[in-house]
């Protein structure tokens, strides 16, 4: 008899593991980022620890699988936002303003960037593959020409910088805008 196989795995294992992340997303927004552990996401998820263990090794692999699937619909809303917009400086400003702006109307992503979640979610973002990514390709598109590491570099310092404002915010969008203005800018497009 020939031996049948699951077609479906594939597809049945990439929902278990959004729905995995589904579930951790909304623990984030009752209990906050810290607080959240294996043993209670398996028990939110019903299903066994050895279970959630398959598709990730542990919370930090979680969080990481988070924060990319999360930087991918950022991404999608940053395009969205500069679509129209032919200026380089005023793309880069609206696209860092989108981006923050994305993570702090989002209850679950918002408490990533509490006291206590804050540490852990900015080493998550700088080492996010998805989110470099995002940052690179968003960059040779407004500074063309560009040197790929240099481009790489000042994608990397403009995520800190993202971060830097979700942790720190200025009094207002305005006044985030003057700083991304005045100090980023200059830097982030300057010709090298």
């Amino acid at each position: 008899m020939a031996e049948r196989t699951d077609w479906l795995a594939p597809e049945r294992a990439e929902l278990a593991a959004g729905r995995i992340l589904d579930v951790a997303e909304q623990l984030f927004v009752e209990h906050g980022v810290a607080a959240v552990t294996m043993r209670g996401l398996a028990a939110a998820v019903g299903c066994s620890r050895a279970t959630l263990y398959r598709y990730y090794p542990g919370k930090s692999e979680v969080l990481a699988a988070y924060v990319d699937r999360a930087a991918t619909d950022l991404g999608a809303a940053v395009s969205d936002a500069v679509r129209d917009e032919p200026e380089p400086s005023t793309r880069l400003v609206t696209a860092v303003l989108t981006a923050v702006r994305g993570v702090r109307n989002n209850p679950a992503l918002s408490t990533w960037f509490l006291p206590d979640a804050a540490g852990r979610s900015t080493s998550l973002a700088l080492v996010s593959p998805a989110i470099e990514r995002l940052a690179t390709e968003f960059l040779a598109e407004v500074a063309p020409g560009t040197d790929s590491a240099d481009l790489a570099e000042r994608a990397r310092w403009l995520v800190r910088v993202i971060v830097s404002l979700l942790t720190g915010p200025a009094e207002s969008a305005e006044a985030e805008a003057a700083l991304l203005d005045r100090f980023v800018v200059p830097v982030v497009l300057a010709p090298r």
